[in-house]
């Protein structure tokens, strides 16, 4: 068996290490760029809780769309009085992401179950679409900070 004197071959231990040294930058580039994204899929129709998400500092546009058959209590929250909304009716809601966290909460009239669905006919458009329900019970759609669409 022959050994290798690593005072007499300096530059192979030198090379191991540079070769070790270069084999931990390798993984740790493949973990940073195999690992998954923050970022939500770019749901556009029939999108659930997380399939949409906004960049922060994005200026969007909120279309919340009464389709109950009732009348619908509306109120963004800390920033105005609730709003009575007719069936079919349409009320648009100017705002930007990641200025405070953005919550609009819902609840019928006749007191209903609410069922949500989210549209992003646009990149900068968020319709919410107010629906009646058997059993499901939405009250309020969040978009946090990061920009993620959540529904409650």
């Amino acid at each position: 068996m022959e050994r290798i004197d690593t005072l007499r071959h300096p530059p192979v231990m030198e090379e191991i290490v540079m070769l070790k040294h270069f084999l931990f930058l390798c993984s740790a580039l493949i973990v940073v760029t195999g690992a998954p994204s923050v970022r939500a899929a770019d749901c556009v129709y029939r999108c659930g809780s997380h399939e949409i998400q906004f960049t922060p500092g994005q200026s969007v546009k909120l279309e919340v769309v009464n389709r109950t058959g009732g009348r619908v209590s509306l109120e963004r929250v800390l920033d105005f009085q609730p709003y009575s909304v007719r069936p079919d009716q349409v009320i648009t809601i100017d705002a930007q992401v990641g200025i405070g966290d953005l919550s609009v909460v819902f609840w019928e009239a006749a007191q209903r179950p609410i069922e949500v669905r989210l549209h992003r006919p646009q990149t900068d458009t968020l319709q919410i679409e107010l629906l009646p329900s058997g059993a499901i019970n939405d009250s309020a759609v969040h978009i946090v900070n990061d920009g993620r669409v959540m529904i409650y």
